[in-house]
């Protein structure tokens, strides 16, 4: 049988409601699939060198995008699961009994719905890969590169030009237009022109366009929230249990 363990982690003070929503949703799909659950606090970034946080500063995303992989890292190798996958604290499952990983290869991350208004009122999706969900399993040589090649990238990187998707979604993006890496579009991310639709009772599905599969679960990002009503968007997204 195969060992699955879910990984996540939040700051350890001032949680949000929504943010608890968020993860008790994750735990809750965790155990219906009989799935292990690990959750940790701050201490998740002290996987990460002393110097590459003095380089970043407070970009925390930066971080993350880092730990994750090296949490993920340990779990694999000490033999403690087959499969280990992340998912943000901040990203929602809402249709959790048909949402089960598919990792056909060794890795495999999300997809982006970025829902962006342009002048005249038309609309453009972007369709970007996201590491706010992404799975690895043992043995996968992509978990080691993309770990070094992070290191990497933020030693030679000039500190006052550390963008907060630099590691995270830029680089999966570029290296999937490459690559070609195996990308699960139920776990999704929604831009805040595309959570005020939602919290509106706006149909989506014709901006969201003709799509293999639905989305299960959602990134609400966290970042945005003077942009977008996370509590009232918890709320429109339960509503789609069969997928959005």
């Amino acid at each position: 049988m195969t060992r699955v363990c879910v990984l996540q982690s939040f700051r350890d003070i001032d949680v949000p409601d929504w943010v608890s929503q968020c993860l008790s949703s994750v735990e809750s799909w965790a155990d219906y699939h009989d799935f292990e659950y690990k959750y940790v606090g701050d201490v998740l970034l002290d996987r990460v060198p002393e110097w590459y946080r003095a380089k970043v500063g407070k970009k925390i995303p930066v971080v993350t995008d880092l730990a994750r992989l090296k949490w993920i890292h340990e779990e694999l190798e000490s033999g403690a699961a087959d499969i280990a996958l992340w998912l943000d604290a901040d990203t929602l499952i809402f249709s959790p009994e048909t949402l089960r990983p598919m990792l056909p290869g060794t890795c495999c991350f999300g997809r982006e719905y970025w829902l962006q208004e342009k002048p005249g009122g038309k609309q453009k999706i972007y369709r970007n890969v996201h590491n706010a969900y992404c799975a690895f399993r043992s043995g996968c040589a992509t978990l080691p590169f993309l770990i070094s090649t992070i290191e990497q990238i933020v030693g030679r990187v000039d500190p006052d030009f550390v963008a907060p998707q630099l590691v995270g979604p830029k680089l999966l993006t570029s290296l999937h237009n490459t690559v070609g890496f195996d990308i699960d579009e139920r776990f999704g991310a929604i831009s805040p022109s595309l959570a005020r639709m939602l919290v509106s009772g706006i149909d989506v599905s014709q901006v969201l366009g003709e799509r293999d599969q639905l989305i299960h679960a959602a990134n609400l990002s966290n970042s945005l929230v003077n942009e977008i009503e996370h509590q009232h968007l918890v709320k429109s997204l339960v509503s789609f249990e069969n997928g959005l």
